[in-house]
């Protein structure tokens, strides 16, 4: 495939079957998109920590611009006294602190979940993670609603390679599994609902998500096929090089280094993704579920980080909601010293060795969160601005303490200029509902909402000042 001399908004490389989405380069936008005050393309994510929080090392101290990280968010290099192995240097890593002008931080905020005096808490603060709906305990249950990252791509993903994407570091469970306390997997492990209040497919492979954001997949092809396809297949590097190397000539000074930065991360992510195994980048159906190693955390978070940002970097899609784990989860974390399931270490019950575990988990993965953030930050926008400039992050948990399996007072950290917040903020707010910060999220993003979920009345105005 040759490119045109003339490009339309998207622009992609190809050869052999394979697309890759390019980075949004002004000098490929059409004239009119230039004038539209930069025409940059505006991207949400929904982003579900699962288990809860240790409160205690979430919550800032201080109110509005003055404030401090809670310890979890705070300064690398942390010591804890907990008589156990001191805390991987290789496993650390950067403080939110490099991108708090860019966060806002809401504590007090309550949200639904199941039935009220119902077992369940995992699975009903999964699937109102994003819908603000009661969960139903029923071998068919929907939300009966939609998701705010649904409501946000029918206004902000027509234009892309996929109009969202739902992803995760563990595979869901089918649907007419029973997931925490009997309720269906199908609103247990999945935060993405359409209109009907039906899950959206999700997917927790990284050659499928790989396949999907920048190759295209094919879910009818055959063992055949998929041979073919890869006994003459290369590297998608290679493929394209001949015509990135091509247009690299005809980009200007600014557009040349997002290129080559796109490029780099295509490789990166392709390397890793060959070195987990029994991955490879050729088209199959979206069955390989073994991909990740569940007890290799570290390797499994930084693909699909890595992954989501070329999508919003390539404009593959501008909406994605992320999993990184089911409702329960039970994921490992040897490698820190804090052995044991995730969820059962959650229920501390006041024992001072679970305590101590959960505060390293929440530590080392909120590392990860920051690198990820970074990662925004550090990737070129057309706009002269940066991605994370551009994109507004929802981060939050199924509940808020682990223990105590409450859903008021829940962590919540909003990240990015995309919806034109005012950021470098803690607020805390009082009886509000996670529906009315999803009536403002919509609103950001263009959708008409007044109302949202079971409890969304009135957008939260003190997200702006």
């Amino acid at each position: 495939m040759r490119l045109s001399k003339r490009y339309g908004r998207r622009a992609f490389l190809g050869g052999a079957s394979v697309l890759v989405g390019l980075p949004f380069l002004e000098t490929l936008a059409p004239k009119h998109a230039l004038g539209q005050s930069g025409a940059a393309p505006k991207r949400f994510l929904g982003y579900l920590y699962p288990n809860g929080m240790m409160m205690e090392d979430w919550r800032p101290v201080g109110i509005g611009e003055n404030f401090t990280l809670g310890k979890m968010m705070g300064p690398a290099g942390r010591v804890f006294a907990d008589g156990r192995q001191p805390f991987p240097v290789v496993q650390d890593g950067p403080s939110l602190e490099v991108v708090k002008q860019q966060l806002l931080l809401i504590s007090g905020m309550q949200n639904t979940h199941q039935t009220e005096g119902v077992p369940g808490d995992h699975a009903g603060g999964v699937g109102a993670f994003m819908t603000n709906r009661t969960v139903l305990k029923a071998t068919d249950a929907n939300m009966g609603g939609p998701s705010i990252d649904y409501v946000i791509a029918k206004t902000i993903g027509n234009d892309t390679r996929r109009p969202y994407m739902a992803m995760a570091g563990e595979g869901s469970r089918p649907s007419g599994t029973l997931c925490d306390s009997g309720f269906s997997c199908a609103v247990g492990d999945h935060i993405s609902f359409d209109d009907k209040g039906v899950n959206l497919p999700r997917v927790a492979n990284p050659g499928d998500m790989f396949d999907q954001l920048f190759q295209g997949l094919d879910p009818n092809a055959n063992a055949a096929a998929i041979a073919e396809r890869k006994a003459r297949s290369k590297s998608v590097l290679d493929l394209v090089a001949a015509e990135a190397t091509s247009l690299e000539g005809t980009l200007s000074r600014q557009d040349r280094p997002r290129l080559q930065e796109f490029l780099n991360s295509v490789r990166e992510v392709e390397r890793r993704i060959d070195a987990g195994g029994n991955v490879t980048l050729e088209c199959k159906p979206p069955t390989r579920r073994s991909a990740f190693n569940f007890v290799d955390g570290r390797a499994t978070i930084d693909v699909c980080h890595e992954l989501m940002a070329l999508a919003f970097q390539c404009d593959a899609t501008r909406v994605i909601s992320f999993m990184w784990g089911n409702s329960s989860n039970g994921r490992p974390h040897d490698f820190i010293d804090a052995p044991g399931g995730h969820h059962d270490i959650s229920h501390y019950g006041g024992n001072a060795d679970s305590i101590a575990r959960l505060k390293r988990i929440d530590y080392w993965w909120m590392r990860r969160f920051a690198e990820f953030l970074i990662r925004l930050q550090n990737l070129p926008d057309i706009d002269g601005r940066t991605v994370l400039d551009n994109t507004l992050v929802f981060q939050s948990s199924d509940i808020s303490d682990g223990d105590s399996h409450n859903h008021d007072d829940m962590p919540v950290i909003l990240a990015g200029g995309g919806a034109g917040f005012t950021m470098g903020r803690h607020i805390a707010l009082k009886d509000r509902w996670f529906g009315d910060l999803f009536i403002s999220l919509g609103q950001a993003f263009g959708a008409n909402l007044t109302s949202f979920g079971e409890h969304g009345t009135a957008a939260v105005s003190e997200l702006i000042v």
